[in-house]
């Protein structure tokens, strides 16, 4: 009868784990095919340089990723959640597993795009602790040929000259993703939703972004804040946030530099409806030293973009924007941005594309008495855009 009583017993404590086993889903993106990029400088002397670069690497419609997301039902409406996800390289397949560490801040590259766990409740929302994307990224991206990696999108590209000392437009770009954070993304109430984003001093394991007592450690990202309104009123979205980000000046080169602080605001709004989707997106960032507060750089601009159902499986699509940028106070330089990008996508299956795309962006710059400073950059995609 004990033994009886027993094996119920283990039986039944099996039974409530499985219950409470994780549904686990794993995903992926992948993009291969063909890119062509060129980079035209023209220096202060008027002397022109032009690197080339093509091959069948793709990677410009999305970023490659592996990931795997789960939850599990805790009852009353409670759910744990966990998201994990790692870059790869389109051509290579290379998968990275601790760039983050280096460059904390960081977009792509082949590190650690998404690690995180946390808890969601109806009704309330979800709060997730790790590594992440903030909310700002979903305004900045758009929701024409969303968060590409080409040349044209003038508030989501990254294109940088060299000799002529361009600045990247990548309005977010220390704060596309924050690690060692905490966020909370609410539940719809009556279309409104609240995003709150917060990471601490993770130099020094303290937790005052607003004043962190050791800004100076190699390669960290220091502390954010961030907040954004998102509301959805049926084929309009409409977006504003705003993020602080606090970081060593040398972020991408993992040594010891000094504090510099980044206020980025964006405002997006959105239409999507029987195949039409359209969108427009402003957004500026002011970069200082956070000691004397003199400025390192701001960026202003803005973008249009339309994409349109000709078909159920074509859809062309075009964006254009303008932009503006500064440099050092005490050494000015300046420069006005125009960047488009246009192409289609053919779906062959609700997993499979096609993408053919052409960006340009191009940067007039003026530093004193110069003006005939120039950085033009052209991209060219074509690839399949695989989802799993």
């Amino acid at each position: 009868m004990k033994k009886s009583l027993l094996a119920l017993a283990v039986t039944g404590a099996f039974a409530g784990a499985a219950q409470a086993q994780s549904s686990v889903t794993v995903y992926g993106v992948y993009d291969g095919g063909y890119a062509y990029t060129s980079k035209e400088e023209t220096a202060v002397a008027g002397t022109k340089t032009n690197n080339t670069v093509s091959g069948f690497q793709g990677g410009q419609a999305a970023s490659s990723r592996l990931g795997f997301r789960g939850t599990e039902d805790l009852g009353k409406g409670l759910s744990a959640v966990f998201n994990l996800e790692v870059g790869i390289t389109s051509g290579d397949g290379s998968l990275g597993v601790g760039a983050s560490t280096t460059n904390p801040a960081g977009q792509q590259g082949t590190g650690v795009r998404t690690a995180v766990v946390g808890m969601s409740s109806k009704g309330f929302g979800t709060v997730t602790v790790g590594r992440q994307l903030t909310a700002m990224h979903t305004i900045i991206a758009g929701a024409v040929n969303t968060a590409n990696n080409m040349a044209g999108d003038i508030v989501y590209s990254d294109v940088t000259g060299t000799s002529a000392n361009t600045t990247a437009l990548r309005i977010h770009s220390l704060a596309t993703r924050m690690s060692n954070s905490v966020a909370y993304r609410s539940d719809s109430f009556s279309g409104l939703r609240v995003n709150l984003d917060f990471s601490g001093d993770n130099a020094t394991g303290g937790v005052n972004p607003v004043s962190p007592t050791n800004a100076t450690m190699a390669g960290t990202q220091i502390g954010n804040m961030g907040a954004m309104l998102d509301y959805t009123y049926g084929p309009f979205r409409a977006m504003a946030g705003t993020h602080t980000v606090k970081s060593n000046t040398n972020i991408n080169t993992a040594t010891a530099g000094s504090v510099q602080k980044t206020n980025i605001n964006a405002v997006g709004l959105v239409y999507s409806d029987k195949g039409l989707v359209a969108n427009a997106t402003w957004a500026n960032n002011k970069t200082t030293n956070d000691t004397t507060g003199v400025r390192v750089s701001a960026v202003n601009a803005w973008k249009l973009g339309v994409s349109y159902a000709v078909t159920p499986v074509l859809r062309p699509f075009i964006q254009y924007g303008q932009g503006t940028a500064k440099l050092s106070e005490t050494s000015p330089t300046n420069q006005d941005n125009d960047g488009y990008q246009v192409g289609a996508t053919y779906s062959l299956s609700k997993r499979s594309s096609l993408y053919a795309a052409y960006g340009n962006q191009t940067a007039k710059i003026t530093q004193g008495t110069s003006t005939n400073m120039k950085t033009e950059m052209k991209e060219i995609g074509i690839g399949l855009v695989h989802t799993f």
